[in-house]
């Protein structure tokens, strides 16, 4: 709908006297780069932290490894804990246990080739079998003289049933058979299998090679085979010491010793080519090897010694090497530990001899330098929770998504992703002094070199890409309380807007010139209204959009021209066309044509047309409230709003509209920035959302993607000519730049971990499910259901480490389910009640960027009950033939049947009994509000529950929910949630709920859960909590809309760790709050079509200023006119409370 308003010049004629400003100096104070934490490149790498308290079983952490699956296994001095990105699973000792774990020191993991998980503590060894999850404990002390293999080392297998394990500090070495079981020691004193040494390294190739590294020397063993051989390296003399061994490309193997580096190709029988330091720059920095790292995708060898870093590339036969520099971007040692490629992020990571902490470079040198690449160093910063857990490195690996985890001596692990960050975040640090001095961010504006300004709560910040405050004004300085908007005009003028009129700062002189309605400035300079919105420059003028019309100020003589209107003007921008767009705070959306421009800078009065909300246009904008307007590459018009997102065609003068519905994460918009690829950056009240225009989709963005806020503030933002952009809100400045943003590529393995069945006599069994090379093995390839199980539930996990909560699932039974089931963040499936038939269930599970695992899949066969089966029904059909046998046959399932409908009726009549002895029969009496209900039963008890509980305070709680299922299962679950409200203490309805939600998963009914809505009324609002319930609905009177409010949550009982997200809506006089069960939406007619939702919002709205039975009655008459009649299949529940 169009509205057209008047414009009309105001002039002053009132005495004033001049505003002496003082002038403030302010003194820049750049950070040097010494004093900054970019000095060792901390600032670019952030570590997640893992400890006790998100699970991990004890802080020292001994040992890391990743399984074929994907599972992460971490071996601490408490036992052994098992990660699959959620939870961690903790196995312990238990010294009447022999299926337990031996020893809780775990010092090393394997895997051998039959996915068997070895495992070395202080008393010994012990094998996990990852489908009974059960520990086996293989050495029989008898075979070793009751010798304790004390803290293992090293195990490895030859994949032909030879099991060795080195020991740490004696290097004694055990080879375990595992066809008889038994064990022998191979470098005890009767035996000279290494002539006299001592084992340093133990080793196995891909060729299933088993190498053995000593103080004299390499020996090595062929798959299957008892006797060990003597490998003959040139020149490694007396003192000559093997350090590591490592396998590149072609099976080669690199051996690093005290006395240089050794390249065996062809295997035993190969060739060898030795590598020691010579005076060449071109050598290896040292002939000390003390650890090798092979990068697979460069084809390179990189190498620790005792003199620096070398790197190898076979091809060009050179050693590029790294040593120590007075530069601060050098190593911070030459004595080198221990090294690791990340072949995924193309960093080396290393520990060195001296220096705590850890380090790591870039493996891609650059080739337009001699120098050495940037090295950075990490070091704990008790201050900063994104710095290492620790200095002390025990342990670190890279897994199969190019992760690296750092095992540390005493704060358990941190984790290091290579997939950045999509947003940077900077908000006030009181340790920082450099930074932000308040979090609140009001407006935005940025500049040419990329810096930028910012209207906080301290006041004007100047602050760089990086969030480094390089310049301020305080308020109290400038002689303002708020700061709205602000704009800068050449890099140099600040064009501010404040609750006292307009400020323009010379920011290179510091001098202010003011524009208020003080009759102390000169009639030139004085405003009709003080407070300033929002600010346009188009080239030597300011457009002013205030709370009473707008202003237009010349730039050259500081002239302005008022403008009054009944409009509230809060947004006020140009379009590529040059025509002006004003956004009001209730009176919808105005365009001031480029042609009318020229008259109105002139002084000359002007009408303008505008669109405003009609509930009779839907066509027409979603809202009046008008909170952003850009336009993007296309020439369309982007309009936010308090109820959702408009794109407007100039051409066609006509609205799309995108709400919740369609994927945003809320309807009030705060701000929208058109990218370079014409995709929109839209904030709101619950995130950040990116608009992809080629395809219409929606991609939402929360904290946990390091967004800072969630609220954004309305018409904060900006956009830098480097493509960075910005919002603010209540938690400082959020900046993304769409073409550096960074994605998961990573495919996870999605796996089936666990079929759990639950049977009718209550007993439960369990199948743990393995794979082998990824996929389920013969074994485990079908399960069988038969007919005394009731339910069955499978479970299974991605494993995706990077933001593991933003994984998603999705699963499908067929020829049970006709599509695929979305389940969000929930994993696993659940199902009862199949047929005789054969199935075939699928899982797939994403990352968290959307990219999707192959489908995972499990044969499921139905087993039916023997008198079901084939075979009996030949028998039954021989009995057919007898004529009274099927008489008397037909007698008594006759009576049976009779007999079982009464039961089931006395059932039914017994349960629908007792789910309304737990509700309210009336209404509460409050002296604050008008309450009705109603309760329409179905067929069989649906578990629909409502309650009231008014507290001392003169708050009054009101829940209203719906129990999954039918019958007495369903009646059990409102009992169970009755009583745990009657017995909670309430605060807020958040953690009410979240207690109550851990209260009723601790008790455990299976499947069955409880959606619940839940309401705190108190002095005339409301907060609002929700768990899985359908929309409720909020008529306000003022206005006659109704507002759907649906928050996200999951039912009761699903998941014990569950977060509830807290609402808070004020509730004016007459307006109501509608709560409903899904029964009343999804009550269906003669032609099985379901009422909706709409109908039940349309309703209220119409209806929504009766009082509150009114309200009751008309909802009840809408379900009887849909249904005519039929019986409704589940419970339809209302619940109206009313401001009096």
């Amino acid at each position: 709908m169009k509205k057209a308003t008047n414009f009309r010049r105001l002039f002053l004629f009132r005495l004033f006297r001049m505003l002496k400003i003082n002038r403030y100096i302010f003194l820049v104070i750049m950070v040097l780069p010494f004093l900054s934490e970019d000095l060792n490149g901390q600032s670019d790498f952030s570590f997640r932290n893992i400890s006790v308290k998100d699970g991990l079983a004890e802080s020292t952490v001994k040992a890391i490894f990743e399984d074929e699956n994907g599972f992460i296994y971490i071996g601490t001095e408490n036992g052994l804990d098992v990660f699959n990105g959620y939870e961690f699973k903790n196995y312990n000792m238990n010294s009447f246990d022999d299926l337990s774990i031996l020893g809780n020191k775990v010092s090393c993991i394997y895997e051998d080739s039959e996915n068997k998980i070895w495992l070395g503590t202080e008393l010994g060894v012990s094998v996990f079998d990852p489908a009974s999850r059960l520990f086996s404990r293989p050495i029989i002390p008898e075979d070793i003289n009751n010798e304790v293999l004390e803290d293992p080392e090293t195990i490895v297998d030859d994949a032909n049933g030879k099991v060795y394990v080195k020991l740490a500090d004696s290097g004694e070495v055990f080879r375990h058979a595992l066809d008889n079981g038994k064990t022998e020691c191979i470098t005890c004193d009767d035996q000279k299998v290494f002539d006299d040494s001592k084992v340093t390294v133990l080793f196995r190739d891909q060729e299933n090679i088993v190498w053995f590294g000593t103080t004299a020397g390499l020996y090595y063993a062929e798959p299957g085979e008892d006797v060990i051989k003597r490998f003959k390296l040139p020149d490694i003399g007396i003192g000559g010491w093997i350090n590591v061994i490592e396998e590149g490309d072609s099976n080669d193997i690199w051996v690093g010793t005290t006395k240089g580096l050794f390249r065996i190709t062809n295997g035993p029988d190969g060739e060898v080519q030795q590598f020691k330091k010579t005076d060449s720059t071109l050598s290896i920095v040292s002939n000390n090897v003390k650890d090798l790292s092979w990068d697979g995708q460069r084809k390179a060898l990189w190498i620790a010694t005792d003199n620096g870093i070398s790197r190898y590339v076979p091809a060009d036969d050179q050693f590029f090497n790294i040593q120590t520099t007075p530069y601060a971007d050098s190593i911070v040692e030459n004595d080198i530990s221990e090294i690791l490629v990340a072949v995924r992020s193309g960093r080396l990571w290393y520990t060195t001899e001296t220096e705590a902490g850890f380090n790591c470079l870039s493996v891609e040198l650059d080739p337009t330098s001699d120098g050495p690449p940037p090295a950075n160093h990490f070091e704990h910063d008790p201050i900063d929770k994104k710095s290492i857990a620790d200095n002390n490195i025990t342990s670190f690996i890279e897994d199969k998504a190019g992760h690296v985890w750092i095992g540390t001596g005493q704060n358990g692990i941190s984790f290091y992703s290579f997939v950045k960050p999509k947003f940077t975040h900077h908000r006030y640090d009181q340790e920082n002094e450099w930074g932000l001095k308040s979090d609140k961010i009001y407006s935005i504006t940025t500049m040419t070199d990329g810096m930028m300004w910012a209207a906080s709560g301290f006041g004007l910040e100047m602050l760089s890409s990086d969030g480094i405050r390089e310049y301020d004004y305080e308020k109290s300085i400038l002689g303002v309380t708020y700061i709205i908007d602000l704009e800068i005009v050449n890099d140099l003028v600040l064009w501010v807007a404040t609750d006292q009129g307009v400020l323009k700062i010379n920011t290179m002189t510091d001098a202010i010139t003011r524009f208020s309605d003080s009759d102390t400035l000169p009639i030139s300079r004085r405003l009709a209204d003080n407070l300033i919105h929002d600010i346009l420059p188009i080239n030597d003028k300011i457009w002013v959009a205030t709370g009473s019309g707008v202003v237009i100020i010349d730039t050259t003589s500081n002239n302005v021209t008022n403008f009054s209107s009944d409009l509230i003007a809060r947004v006020i921008t140009q379009d590529d066309d040059g025509d002006i767009w004003l956004g009001t705070e209730m009176d919808g959306l105005y365009a001031i044509p480029s042609t009318l421009l020229e008259d109105i800078i002139k002084g000359n009065d002007f009408e303008l047309e505008g669109h405003v909300f009609d509930p009779l246009f839907p066509d027409g904008i979603s809202s009046s409230q008008i909170t952003c307007v850009s336009q993007d590459k296309e020439g369309m018009i982007w309009i936010g709003t308090n109820g959702g997102l408009n794109k407007y065609s100039k051409e066609e003068d006509t609205f799309m509209h995108y709400f919740v519905d369609d994927g945003l994460p809320s309807n009030y918009i705060t701000g929208v920035v058109v990218d370079d690829n014409n995709g929109l950056w839209i904030s709101s009240k619950k995130g950040i959302s990116f608009f992809d225009q080629k395809d219409l989709t929606f991609t939402n963005y929360g904290l946990t993607d390091g967004i800072g806020n969630i609220d954004f503030h309305r018409h904060s933002y900006d956009e830098s000519p480097d493509g960075n952009i910005y919002f603010g809100g209540p938690l400082g400045i959020t900046k993304v730049n769409p073409q550096d943003m960074q994605y998961n590529e990573y495919v996870p393995p999605c796996v089936i971990t666990r079929v759990k069945k639950n049977f009718f006599d209550e007993s439960i069994s369990e199948t743990f499910l393995t794979t082998k090379d990824g996929f389920l093995d013969d074994e485990n390839q079908n399960i069988s259901i038969d007919h005394r199980i009731k339910s069955f539930t499978i479970d299974f996990v991605a494993l995706n480490f990077h933001q593991t909560v933003k994984n998603k699932y999705r699963y499908k039974l067929e020829p049970f389910d006709r599509d695929w089931i979305e389940s969000g963040g929930l994993r696993f499936a659940s199902y009862n009640n199949l047929g005789r038939n054969t199935y075939q269930f699928m899982v797939q599970g994403s990352n968290d960027d959307g990219v999707w695992s192959d489908s995972k899949e499990l044969n499921i066969k139905f087993i039916p009950h023997p008198l079901l089966s084939y075979w009996a029904f030949g028998i039954y059909a021989i009995f057919v033939a007898v004529g009274v046998f099927m008489f008397m046959k037909h007698r008594m399932h006759k009576q049976k049947h009779q007999l079982e409908e009464e039961r089931r009726i006395k059932e039914l009549e017994q349960a629908r009994d007792f789910q309304m002895s737990l509700i309210p029969q009336t209404p509460p009496d409050h002296p604050d509000y008008d309450i009705a209900l109603h309760m329409k039963t179905s067929t069989e008890v649906g578990g629909d529950y409502y309650d009231f509980f008014p507290q001392d305070d003169g708050s009054m709680y009101v829940v209203c929910g719906d129990a999954t299922g039918h019958g007495l299962n369903a009646g059990m679950m409102v009992s169970i949630t009755k009583a745990g409200l009657y017995g909670s203490d309430f605060d807020t309805p958040a953690s009410t709920t979240t207690r109550l939600n851990r209260t009723i998963k601790a008790i455990d009914l299976g499947t069955t859960r409880m959606s619940l809505n839940m309401a705190k009324f108190n002095n005339g609002s409301f907060d609002f909590t929700s768990a899985g319930m359908p929309p409720a609905y909020l008529y306000k009177n003022d206005t006659g809309e109704v507002d759907e409010i649906l928050v996200p949550g999951l039912p009761l009982g699903s998941m014990k760790k569950a977060d509830f997200d807290l609402h808070s809506f004020k509730l004016d006089h007459d307006d109501a709050l509608v709560l409903i069960s899904d029964g009343l939406p999804e009550c269906v007619n003669h032609d099985g079509e379901m009422l909706d939702y709409d109908p039940v919002k349309d309703c209220i709205m119409e209806n929504g200023s009766k009082s509150a039975q009114g309200i009751i009655d008309s909802l009840i008459d809408l379900g009887d006119d849909w249904m005519s009649g039929l019986m409704n299949d589940d419970d339809i529940t209302l619940v109206v409370i009313k401001k009096k």
